[in-house]
């Protein structure tokens, strides 16, 4: 019994501290956070901080997969309750602006050189675009099934999707020191986002 208050404590604390750090790398990145900073704002010692993660890579990568899990069962769930695959596609191109407008630790990663990431963030990376892909390729398939889409390889178009859907993003965090967007970039880009995509609908329609 005691042993399973001790593994409960440990998974509460260590949910405190990716918390914690979420805040502060979603504010400064990375690099400039100091382990030593996250162990002030949970009042621990850096020892402590250590027992949990044996190093400020390790803790970012916990932070970054907490945002893609929040991420894919946020999306998944607010997407899949509309039937009309258009309709679908557009929701989730939206959705997904939304919710990288918010977890910045996820947005910084993905916009980050793969050359200067660690093969953990790199694979890190991958499975989180595969992720997204499977939803899309349900998306699509929908579309396909309703006689409404014309797809010949949906894991090809899905890949094809997101990369340009990043492009559109990426163009405006380039130009800026903050991953921070204004209310007036958003809706710029949010602007350019629904266009592009019903640009994109209107060719899977089309034999």
């Amino acid at each position: 019994m005691n042993t399973a208050k001790s593994g409960s404590e440990k998974a509460n604390k260590v949910e405190l501290i990716i918390e914690a750090s979420q805040k502060r790398f979603g504010l400064f990145g990375i690099e400039k956070t100091s382990m030593r900073e996250i162990a002030n704002d949970l009042k621990l010692s850096k020892a402590s901080l250590y027992y949990y993660f044996p190093d400020k890579e390790s803790l970012y990568k916990a932070v970054v997969e907490k945002e893609q899990i929040e991420f894919i069962s946020k999306i998944s769930e607010r997407i899949f309750s509309i039937q009309e695959p258009e309709q679908l596609l557009l929701e989730y191109a939206n959705t997904r602006l939304s919710y990288f407008r918010t977890l910045l630790n996820l947005s910084r990663l993905r916009l980050e050189a793969y050359s200067e990431l660690k093969p953990g963030f790199r694979n890190t990376i991958k499975d989180f675009k595969e992720k997204e892909k499977e939803i899309l390729k349900r998306i699509f398939e929908r579309g396909i099934s309703s006689g409404i889409f014309f797809i010949d390889d949906t894991d090809q178009t899905a890949s094809l999707f997101l990369d340009l859907l990043k492009g559109l993003r990426t163009t405006l965090v380039n130009e800026k020191k903050t991953l921070f967007i204004e209310q007036e970039e958003y809706d710029l880009l949010l602007q350019k986002t629904i266009a592009f995509t019903n640009i994109f609908i209107k060719s899977l329609k089309y034999k």
